[in-house]
């Protein structure tokens, strides 16, 4: 069995970002509408995907998603960035659930694991040491929020954790992030034939999710 890096606490690493490039770049190449769709779901409210499997469009309304975690028992109301509500306004509604198997059920959480691992698969993240899991997706959509400023408790809503330890966690790697771009910045100050706009803009709360209780 691969041995899959966990943070203390359970929690799996979170995506690189030319890793998320990859796995999007890959579901366009081949179609991979069901892997793509768990993956903004997923990524976008920084949910499980269980719970993603679980989401009904009934459940999507004014760009807030209500979701009841099979974990937790947590009752939550998740605002989505905007990238998440423009990909919702283009997807087919083909059922109640927005994962949709017919009219009524979604789509089974094996067949949605699977379609992710195929897409996994040719990016080279499903073994070895470049092994990413979705539930690192969880901890980017953390991890946003904690750069862009979001008290504790809008983190808390959203992951539903019951205590502040996860959430120091996020922090730290919110940390640590701003410490390398800074590193970045200076490093390119000195290079004036690189462009440094898009390497060095400053997140901002108006670029990520916001979460309400």
């Amino acid at each position: 069995m691969v041995d899959v890096s966990k943070l203390k606490g359970g929690e799996y690493e979170p995506w690189p970002a030319a890793a998320l490039r990859a796995y999007e770049a890959k579901c366009t190449e081949i179609d991979a509408h069901i892997a793509r769709t768990a993956y903004e779901l997923a990524i976008g409210t920084g949910q499980r995907l269980g719970d993603c499997v679980k989401m009904r469009w009934s459940d999507f309304d004014s760009g807030v998603m209500r979701v009841v975690q099979e974990k937790t028992g947590a009752h939550l109301r998740i605002y989505c960035p905007s990238r998440l509500q423009n990909y919702l306004a283009t997807a087919p509604k083909r059922g109640a659930h927005i994962l949709a198997k017919n009219l009524t059920q979604p789509i089974g959480k094996r067949q949605v694991q699977g379609a992710v691992e195929a897409v996994r698969t040719e990016i080279g993240a499903m073994h070895g040491a470049g092994r990413l899991v979705p539930h690192g997706w969880r901890y980017n959509a953390a991890v946003e929020l904690a750069e862009a400023g979001s008290s504790d408790s809008e983190i808390q809503s959203v992951t539903g954790h019951k205590t502040l330890e996860m959430v120091q966690k996020y922090r730290d790697r919110a940390s640590q992030e701003k410490r390398a771009s800074g590193l970045r910045w200076r490093g390119n100050k000195s290079r004036p034939n690189r462009e440094c706009a898009k390497q060095c803009a400053k997140p901002t709360l108006d670029n990520y999710q916001i979460f309400l209780h």
